[in-house]
């Protein structure tokens, strides 16, 4: 039995897990109720990303059978999926999805640390000529939405093979 399990901080994992189990008809888990997966199922784990780890991954992998991961992060490239996949010791089939991002949907010490983070990128743009940086900027402070069903195309390939 395949199941999808999920770990969200601001809400994109969620949106991907629900989304996903619509369109395929697996069971959908929190990973907080973990002890709800059925003990033979196959896990899909969608898990958001912070400083290139993937959040639950390990823990999930102590409890689960993991069929599949799709982190879900604010970058897409080859680079990014190889650095993803070497840091979280990803063997499994890897499909990257993109999130949401509002600083106002975090909280405590993730704030602070985008907050921070915000900062530095302003004062390094003052001092530097940074190639799309006043666009990362403004994605910070604006916020970005860019969670869609598009993106799961390439899980929903594989999945039909």
């Amino acid at each position: 039995m395949t199941v999808i399990v999920y770990v969200s901080n601001t809400g994109s994992a969620k949106q991907y897990a629900e989304m996903l189990g619509e369109k395929t008809g697996y069971p959908v888990f929190d990973f907080a109720n973990a002890s709800d997966v059925p003990a033979d199922a196959q896990v899909i784990f969608i898990g958001w990303v912070m400083a290139g780890t993937v959040q639950g991954l390990k823990e999930a992998r102590d409890l689960f059978t993991i069929k599949a991961v799709c982190p879900v992060g604010m970058m897409k490239s080859e680079k990014q999926d190889a650095e993803l996949k070497t840091k979280n010791a990803i063997t499994e089939p890897m499909f990257s999805l993109l999130g949401n991002f509002h600083i106002d949907n975090l909280s405590g010490m993730y704030k602070m640390m985008m907050n921070m983070m915000l900062k530095m990128m302003k004062s390094k743009l003052k001092q530097d000529d940074v190639p799309d940086g006043q666009k990362a900027v403004e994605a910070l402070e604006k916020g970005v939405d860019c969670v869609s069903e598009e993106h799961l195309g390439e899980i929903m390939g594989w999945l039909d093979e």
